[in-house]
């Protein structure tokens, strides 16, 4: 029989068969290290016992009872619900059970039982419809604390409990304590194992509330210190060449008017955070050690403009860049928006996909390595263990979340040098504005500049809820839109009837999955309005072939396209000003800073520009989030509420962006937990010693299982 390990398949555990994993899957569980560390989001209490006689409609309420009257199904009924009377010795109250006829062979009348359920009305009588009902012997007094679970579609919530159990028994002594002694101490935690047992299986809610925090310290370890240690880029020796003069009296002639050139293709004027970001990134580049900074801004605020100057600056000294974005729709934008930049400067410009046709990719390839090259752009085809540089001293990445931590040190990590650390300038871009603490968590000791301000003229977008699918003023603002000669984007969290849109989240709405519109749908409703008939649409989502993906966006920026049906695949960066129209379906289904990213493509020309977000859910959550989206259009306000809402994993949408759910910290409620947690660990690696590399050893071994395949899995 093979040993079961942390790092095995769910489907090691009995149980769990492909079907179940496939499920589990849609919620980021794939190994048994997973399933162990799929929290509880939170608890019912049971353990709160009543009375039947002060119960009302609306109540829930747990009580000790005697079966009153023999369970019978009602066969002339078509639902066919089993009935039957309990009492408590004060008063009873009618049980209705549908789909269970087992009800009729498990009780009997005397049997003593714990009942648990929520209080309607039937005619004028008490009742409770599907109750939590047990023989009171079976009823251990000490698990009454429930654990409640996200789940997805075909997943029995029963079953988790009892697959965590078996994984833990199984596999809980494999997992290594990677809290520092004097936390441990201090706090009085328990060992791992004791911990994970603890929160989903808690006597109270106490007891589940501390094996919470134990496991969030954990957590915050794990990801600020161990992406640290993957990294490799902390090292002491690290040293790049300046790229930069330190006196601007070194440059020549040449390179000064051919940097004032450039800065005239630009066509406007830089904002003060630009300008002050650009000279934040210019001394970083005059020193001889790798520049290591985070460059984030609210949608709009002209990041790309900063990243392709900083290039131009680092061609115009001999030396080559590379821009690294995360699908090839953003390359390609990336790729025009330089070409005009830097267009009558002399800076050879390239574009490398994933589709580019074979004979210009080996002719892309040998520009890289002559040099002739200086401003490389791509996707993920940059990162090939084929590709060569001359003189590589810059790699900016666009969205860095969205590219693991090994691939890019493909890049950062220069081939020649025998020593393996980093020795390339880094400049990371994010267009999610991220607060101090998580940046802190996910970017480590990175340097920030921030572009909070948006160039002049881009308009202020009016943003509306929309509470029915069926509503006239949809097709009516776009329909008004597309005769005044503009185009219109509209978003859906769902491809097909079996796939929805990675960053769509599944367990914040009280919509069922069947009932979200996809791209599809939304093209055939448009078919039956007439629209598609009079106005070219055209329906984009991220799987597609590559050239189909790119021939859509161009066709749809040169304006061929007037109507827009797509997944978050145009969320990040993608620029149409004359498209002023962002219709988003099933709005409650994504994240405050994904809303805010996809309002962000609209706004961009002179006209006025119109946000409605479609959504028919009720629950209190969508709507409140809803109301800010109404309310603010600021990017870091958002994001914070965000956090605070719904916590840092679904801050970054899934999977697909590199960074997984964090599920037992919230990075809004736990800030000084994450700065306590990741400083204790840096006073025991100063100090040294055993403790130093025992903790160092477990950090790294943990991390793999908790979080570096997760960000391999692009």
């Amino acid at each position: 029989m093979a040993v079961i390990k942390l790092s095995s398949p769910v489907t090691s555990i009995n149980g769990i068969g492909q079907a179940a994993a496939d499920r589990l899957a849609r919620l980021d569980v794939t190994t048994v290290y997973d399933l162990i560390s799929f929290l509880p989001f939170r608890y019912n209490d049971w353990s709160r016992v009543g009375s039947v006689y002060d119960a009302s409609e609306g109540d829930e309420i747990s009580f000790p009872c005697t079966v009153m009257t023999a369970p019978n199904t009602n066969i002339r009924s078509k639902a066919r619900p089993t009935t039957f009377f309990v009492g408590d010795g004060h008063r009873r109250i009618l049980l209705t059970f549908f789909n269970s006829p087992y009800i009729t062979r498990k009780f009997a009348v005397g049997d003593e039982c714990f009942v648990h359920g929520k209080v309607t009305m039937f005619g004028s009588r008490l009742q409770l419809v599907n109750p939590y009902i047990e023989k009171k012997s079976k009823v251990n007094p000490e698990e009454l604390i429930r654990p409640v679970y996200h789940m997805t579609e075909g997943l029995k919530p029963t079953f988790l409990p009892r697959w965590i159990k078996t994984a833990i028994d199984l596999c809980g002594d494999q997992l290594i304590n990677v809290i520092p002694e004097e936390i441990m101490t201090r706090e009085g935690f328990v060992s791992p194992k004791e911990a994970y047992y603890k929160v989903h299986f808690p006597k109270d809610l106490e007891e589940a509330e501390k094996a919470r925090r134990q496991i969030a310290y954990e957590e915050l370890i794990l990801l600020g210190i161990g992406m640290k240690l993957m990294a490799q880029g902390q090292s002491e020796g690290e040293k790049a060449p300046a790229i930069i003069p330190s006196s601007s009296g070194a440059l020549s002639d040449q390179v000064k008017a051919r940097w004032k050139g450039i800065t005239g293709n630009l066509g406007f004027t830089l904002t003060d955070d630009q300008i002050k970001a650009i000279k934040e990134i210019q001394m970083d580049l005059q020193k001889n050690r790798p520049m290591n900074r985070l460059v984030q801004g609210d949608v709009g605020s002209g990041k790309t403009a900063v990243a392709i100057l900083t290039m131009a600056m680092t061609a115009l000294m001999g030396k080559q860049s590379v821009l690294l974005a995360p699908t090839s729709v953003l390359a390609k934008q990336h790729y025009d928006t330089a070409t005009k930049l830097l267009n009558g400067s002399g800076i050879d410009v390239v574009l490398l996909l994933g589709k580019t046709k074979q004979s210009d990719k080996t002719e892309i390839k040998k520009r890289l390595r002559d040099g002739k090259a200086a401003v490389i752009i791509g996707t993920h085809a940059l990162l090939t263990d084929d590709i060569e540089f001359k003189d590589l001293a810059l790699v900016i990445a666009d969205e860095q979340h969205r590219f693991g931590v090994k691939q890019r040190e493909k890049l950062l990590i220069r081939k020649d040098d025998p020593a393996g650390i980093n020795s390339v300038h880094n400049l990371v871009m994010t267009a999610t504005p991220i607060p101090r603490t998580l940046a802190l968590v996910l970017y480590g000791d990175m340097a920030t500049s921030v572009i909070r301000q948006k160039p002049k003229g881009r308009q202020k977008i009016t943003t509306w809820f929309v509470p029915s699918k069926d509503s006239s003023d949809i097709t009516d603002v776009i329909v008004k839109k597309l005769e005044a000669g503009e185009q219109a984007y509209i978003v859906c969290a769902k491809i097909d009837d079996d796939q929805l849109d990675p960053n769509a989240v599944t367990q914040y709405s009280d919509v069922p999955d069947s009932g979200i519109t996809s791209v599809f749908q939304m093209k055939e409703k448009l078919d039956q309005t007439g629209l598609t008939s009079k106005y070219d649409t055209e329906v984009l989502f991220g799987c597609m072939n590559e050239q189909q993906k790119l021939g859509i966006m161009e066709r749809f920026i040169n304006g061929e396209v007037k109507i827009l049906i797509s997944t978050t695949v145009i969320e990040v960066g993608v620029d149409n000003p004359n498209a002023n129209v962002m219709v988003i379906m099933d709005a409650d289904r994504f994240g405050l800073s994904t809303l805010h990213q996809l309002r962000g493509r609209i706004g961009r020309g002179s006209s006025k520009a119109f946000c409605m977000l479609v959504s028919e859910s009720r629950s209190e959550l969508a709507l409140t989030r809803m109301k800010m989206m109404c309310e603010s259009d600021d990017g870091f306000e958002l994001a914070s509420k965000d956090l605070e809402l719904r916590g840092p994993g679904d801050f970054f949408g899934t999977r697909q962006h590199g960074i997984p759910q964090l599920r037992a910290a919230n990075l809004y409620t736990d800030m000084s937990l994450a700065s306590e947690a990741t400083d204790a660990v840096n006073r025991v690696f100063e100090r040294g010693g055993e403790e130093a590399e025992t903790l160092k050893d477990a950090i790294g071994r943990m991390y793999e299982l908790r979080f570096a395949h997760k960000m391999e899995a692009l």
